[in-house]
């Protein structure tokens, strides 16, 4: 059948795009990461650009320049921290602005474009091929066009269900307007953002199971990843003909043992403003568990009233962070795996390094060590740095900055009240965080199909 006039236009359209270096500022690297960095500054100059115009923001508000490209910032983040209230600062296209960037920081620079391109040409640029490559690390055994339609088909079907949960979920709680709620935070819980339509994040909903287990499920289906949600779709499809990939299973397994640690400790080390009951009491102490680990950055009561030890262990919750491929922010529960199995071969003398039974290959294990410890000094340097800017407690600025470069969003409530030099360091670090795992490594990575087949149990990193 002849193709049709619009789909002929929209074929030459996409392959123009695919050419085009407006989004890269006229940059075409062959070094991926390098376009990848670029891309996100375009986002959020775009974005920085639209929450300026009059109409974004209601009138008699104080919000400064530097507010609205934080907030910019952080929705491309995907973060959630704010200087300002933002459903009392921006107007409902404002919220609508920064909603989109969420989608667009949520879903990765790239995939929208090149899945259009894929399903209209049925062929990928060998340009945008290695840049996805370098976004979103793929084990071995996984096509790289198969994550890339399944990033937005499983997006779309995880926020239409969340959408419809939330709704019923607040109509049933009496909240005004619940379609707008459902929606706004259906988007941001997936894209594990935090960013919330109401000014004490889901506070008033602490007690309130339906709405905690759905941003729960939008949270760990957003930062678990891709890999795991088509692993796990395959498994159900075609049963025991399929084994799922090793590094699914590695996520679960760590996804489930930071769960239950957490809760424990915040269960063992109560925050003074204590759930009104047992019951609320274990939800709040499982849902910030699960805000720190997915980095939605949720909250369901007051962060300030934690005991010291209960912050430190969100903390490490934060450094160690979500999951490769997903929508969450960390060092990524894969690289602390493959780390700790590196120490535990080193000391019991081996020459390679095995996990669960299974060699991990070399580039991995370097690419978990180099990600480690670049990502430590850059927290240290970014809480550094806040520390001769402000006045606040060692405790809050170590917090604050694992937040911002973890692309959590949670606080101790000092976001407000930074100054203007702690404010840049929060928004270079939430910026860091967004594309620094991907950079880090990224040239080891887009050796992992050709190298994997030495290694068919490949850890994604």
């Amino acid at each position: 059948m002849a193709e049709s006039g619009f789909k002929r236009r929209a074929k030459r359209l996409f392959m123009a795009l695919s050419r085009s270096r407006l989004v890269t500022f006229g940059c075409n690297s062959s070094v991926p990461e390098r376009n990848i960095a670029l891309g996100y500054i375009f986002y959020i100059l775009t974005g920085f650009a639209a929450l300026l115009l009059p109409w974004c923001t209601y009138d008699g508000v104080e919000a400064s320049v530097l507010d609205h490209l934080f907030t910019a910032t952080s929705a491309v983040s995907t973060t959630g921290l704010a200087t300002v209230d933002v459903p009392k600062v921006y107007t409902p296209l404002g919220m609508c602005v920064i909603l989109f960037l969420i989608q667009l920081g949520g879903m990765g620079y790239m995939t929208i474009s090149s899945y259009l391109m894929l399903h209209l040409t049925h062929r990928m640029s060998n340009r945008s091929r290695t840049v996805i490559t370098a976004a979103i690390p793929t084990p071995y055994g996984m096509s790289l066009t198969s994550i890339i339609s399944n990033v937005v088909h499983f997006t779309i079907a995880f926020e239409v269900l969340g959408f419809l949960s939330l709704w019923a979920a607040f109509a049933c709680a009496g909240t005004d307007v619940p379609a707008w709620h459902a929606l706004f935070i259906t988007i941001s819980s997936f894209c594990t953002a935090g960013f919330s339509t109401f000014s004490d994040s889901l506070c008033s909903f602490s007690g309130n199971v339906a709405v905690n287990a759905v941003v729960a499920i939008l949270s760990y289906a957003g930062a678990m990843g891709f890999i795991v949600i088509t692993d796990i779709s395959r498994k159900v499809r075609e049963g025991r003909r399929y084994r799922v990939t090793f590094t699914t299973r590695v996520i679960v397994t760590i996804t489930c043992v930071m769960t239950l640690a957490g809760t424990a400790l915040q269960l063992l080390f109560p925050a003074a403003a204590q759930g009104p009951s047992a019951r609320v009491s274990v939800m709040e102490a499982f849902f910030q568990t699960m805000s720190a680990m997915t980095t939605v950055g949720y909250n369901t009561f007051d962060l300030a009233t934690l005991a010291p030890i209960s912050v430190l262990g969100l903390a490490v919750i934060m450094f160690i962070g979500a999951s490769p491929s997903g929508t969450g922010g960390g060092v990524k529960c894969t690289t602390l795996s493959a780390v700790y199995a590196f120490v535990v071969s080193m000391l019991r003398g081996r020459k390679y390094v095995s996990l669960r039974g299974n060699r991990l290959p070399f580039y991995r294990v370097n690419s978990a060590l180099t990600n480690i410890l670049v990502y430590g000094v850059v927290l240290l340097t970014g809480t550094a740095v806040i520390t001769m800017c402000s006045d606040f407690t060692f405790s809050q600025i170590l917090f604050e900055a694992a937040s911002a470069l973890g692309t959590v969003g949670i606080s101790l409530g000092i976001t407000p009240l930074l100054d203007t030099g702690s404010k840049i360091t929060i928004i270079v670090l939430m910026y860091i965080g967004r594309i620094g795992v991907l950079t880090l490594g990224a040239a080891l990575m887009t050796h992992a199909v050709a190298a994997g087949e030495d290694y068919p149990q490949d850890l994604a990193v």
